[in-house]
């Protein structure tokens, strides 16, 4: 379940937010922890989107460089943020050609 913290943000029930900041950029935030999306807007299938990079949920913000997050750690996180997207009307789309 999902409440609005304003009109571009969200909290989920589950314990994470996920706030667009900018333009381009989103944040998602869970246990104290954030982690900064580059985001694009579009249109995929006829659909309002966000086009994410396939390593956007690599790592927490306050990790060392290099530090990857362990792959099943990775689709929680992404599952998250594609439904809390979807909650606002938005598609998700990983795609390769996005910075």
């Amino acid at each position: 379940m999902f409440t609005w913290l304003n009109k571009q943000g969200v909290r989920s029930d589950a314990g994470f937010e996920v706030q667009f900041t900018g333009r381009f950029d989103a944040d998602y935030r869970e246990a104290g922890k954030v982690m900064s999306i580059y985001v694009e807007s579009g249109i995929h299938d006829g659909q309002a989107c966000v086009i994410i990079n396939p390593d956007a949920f690599d790592r927490w913000n306050s990790d060392a460089p290099g530090v990857k997050l362990p792959a099943d750690e990775r689709e929680r996180i992404q599952q998250n943020f594609t439904e809390a997207m979807l909650f606002q009307g938005l598609k998700t789309v990983v795609e390769s050609g996005a910075p």
